[in-house]
C-alpha cells in the first residue's frame, strides 16, 4: 500500500512542480523573445539614424563607401540617385532584387514620387518573407545637392532568430535536466513523507496488538471466575472470585481510560483546565496521598521543599497529579522494602521543576530511550501484574500538552538531591514546567 502511495506521490509531484516549471519558462522565454527583438528592432534604428546622416554627408557615394556601410552596420542599401541605381555587387542577385521589390509593396510607398517641401521621408516596416526569413526594412528618400537619393535599407534579423533559437534549446534542455532531477528528488522527498505514516500504522498496529494482549488476560481471569462463581456453592469462594473480577475490572478500566487519552492526544491534543497553582501545595497533595501506602510497604517517602517561597504555575492541577502520581506507582513499584522515595521541587527563573526520585533498580542506557515507548517495559517488569507499560506514555503526554518535559536521570548525575540519598543506583524522573 505505501509503495503505491509512494509512487502516486512521486507522479503527481512531479507532474505539477514539472507543469509549473515548464510555464514558467515558456512566460520567461516570451519576455525574452520581446526584450531581444526590441533590443534589435531599437539598434536597426539607431544605424538607420546613422546611415541617412552619412548619406546626407557624402560628397560623393562610391562602390567602396556603400560596401563599408552595409558591413559596418550590417545592413543592405539600395540606393536610386535621380532614379538611376548605385549598383552594388551583392544587390543583383535576384533574391535581394525580389526582396525590394517585395517590401516596396509592402510599404505602400512609392519613392520615385517626391514631395515639395520635404528634404527627407522614409517608412519603417517589418517583413517576413515566404522563407520565414524576417527583416526590419526602411523605404525613403532624402534631398541631396541638386537631386534626390531614394533608398530601400534592409536589416537582416537573422542572427535575432539563432539567439531566440539558442535560447530556447537552452532553456528546455536546462528544463529536462531539471525535471530529471525532480523525478529523483520527487522520489527520495515523498519517501521522506511516506515514512512517517508507514512508522504510525505499524504503532498503530502495535498498539492494537499490545492492547488487545493486555485486555485479554484480565478478560480471561474474568470470565473464569465468573464460571467459578456459578459453579461453586460456597459464599466464601464466590465472594472472593467477585472480589477478583472486580479488582480486574478496574484494571482494565484504567487500561481503557489511559488509552483514550493516548488517542485523544494523537487525535486532537489533551484537554486542559489550565488555573494557577502553588506547586508546593501539589506536591504535598501526593506525599499525602501515598504516604501511608509507602510506609505499608516498609518504604520511606519523604519530600525536599526547602524555605524559598514559591510563586504559582499556570497548570491543571488534575493532570499534573496524575503525572507524579503515576511516577510514584513507578517507584513504589520497582523500589524493594526499606528503599526510599524522595519528592522534589525546585524553581528557576522560568521554570518549576517537580522530580520523583527513588533508590531501587536502575534503568540500563540502552532503555531510557525506550520507556515513555506506549507498552514498553523494562525486562525485570515484564511479569509486573499491576502496570500496563502505558503509564509513563501518558505522563510524557500531558506534560507535552503543558509545553513543558518529562526526563529520566541516574541519582549520580542529579545535583538537587540531598546528601545521604544514594547515588549509585535508582531513578529520577523530572518534570520541567514553563512558568
Amino acid at each position: 500500500m505505501f509503495q503505491k502511495l509512494h509512487r502516486q506521490l512521486t507522479f503527481f509531484c512531479t507532474v505539477i512542480t514539472g507543469a509549473i516549471l515548464l510555464a514558467l519558462s515558456v512566460v520567461c522565454l516570451l519576455f525574452a523573445r520581446k526584450a531581444i527583438v526590441q533590443t534589435g528592432y531599437t539598434a536597426f534604428q539607431k544605424e538607420l539614424v546613422s546611415v541617412i546622416a552619412s548619406l546626407q554627408s557624402q560628397d560623393y557615394i562610391s562602390h567602396q563607401w556603400l560596401k563599408q556601410m552595409q558591413e559596418q552596420h550590417h545592413f543592405t542599401i539600395y540606393l536610386y540617385d535621380n532614379q538611376e541605381s548605385l549598383y552594388y555587387d551583392r544587390l543583383q542577385d535576384s533574391h535581394w532584387e525580389d526582396l525590394r521589390n517585395a517590401v516596396l509593396k509592402k510599404s505602400g510607398t512609392d519613392i520615385f514620387i517626391g514631395k515639395d517641401g520635404q528634404t527627407i521621408a522614409h517608412k519603417e516596416l517589418t517583413y517576413r518573407s515566404s522563407a520565414k526569413e524576417t527583416y526590419y526594412a526602411s523605404v525613403g528618400y532624402l534631398l541631396r545637392g541638386n537631386g534626390q537619393i531614394r533608398f530601400v535599407i534592409l536589416y537582416d534579423t537573422s542572427h535575432q532568430t539563432g539567439q531566440i533559437a539558442h535560447m530556447t534549446i537552452g532553456v528546455f534542455a536546462a528544463d529536462l535536466i531539471t525535471f530529471l532531477l525532480l523525478i529523483l528528488f520527487s522520489w527520495f522527498f515523498t519517501g521522506r513523507m511516506v515514512q512517517p505514516l508507514e512508522i504510525s500504522q505499524k504503532k498503530q498496529q502495535q498498539f492494537v496488538a499490545a492492547a488487545s494482549h493486555e485486555l485479554r488476560s484480565p478478560l480471561t481471569v474474568m470470565l473464569s471466575g465468573l464460571e467459578t462463581v456459578e459453579k461453586s456453592e460456597s459464599s466464601t469462594e464466590r465472594h472472593h472470585f467477585l472480589s477478583l473480577i472486580r479488582q480486574e475490572g478496574l484494571r482494565m478500566q484504567h487500561l481503557i481510560a489511559d488509552m483514550l487519552l493516548l488517542a485523544n492526544a494523537d487525535a486532537r491534543g489533551i484537554s486542559l483546565q489550565i488555573n494557577d497553582a502553588a506547586p508546593d501545595d501539589l506536591l504535598l497533595c501526593v506525599y499525602e496521598k501515598y504516604e501511608n501506602l509507602a510506609a505499608s510497604k516498609g518504604i520511606s517517602l519523604q519530600f525536599s521543599l526547602g524555605d524559598a517561597a514559591y510563586r504559582d504555575c499556570a497548570l491543571d492541577t488534575e493532570r499534573i497529579t496524575q503525572v507524579l502520581s503515576i511516577l510514584m506507582d513507578n517507584a513504589l513499584s520497582y523500589t524493594p522494602q526499606g528503599g526510599k522515595i524522595l519528592l522534589l521541587l525546585s524553581q528557576s527563573a522560568h521554570h518549576t521543576i517537580f522530580a520523583v526520585a527513588d533508590d531501587g533498580s536502575s534503568i540500563p542506557e540502552e532503555e531510557k530511550a525506550h520507556i515513555f515507548e506506549r507498552f514498553y517495559r523494562t525486562d525485570h517488569a515484564h511479569t509486573d501484574h499491576d502496570h500496563f507499560g502505558l503509564g509513563l506514555c501518558t505522563a510524557q503526554e500531558i506534560v507535552r500538552a503543558h509545553h513543558g518535559k518529562i526526563l529520566v536521570h541516574d541519582p549520580r548525575d542529579c545535583s538537587p538531591l540531598p546528601e545521604g540519598f544514594p547515588r549509585d543506583r535508582g531513578v529520577v524522573f523530572t518534570v520541567v514546567l514553563h512558568g
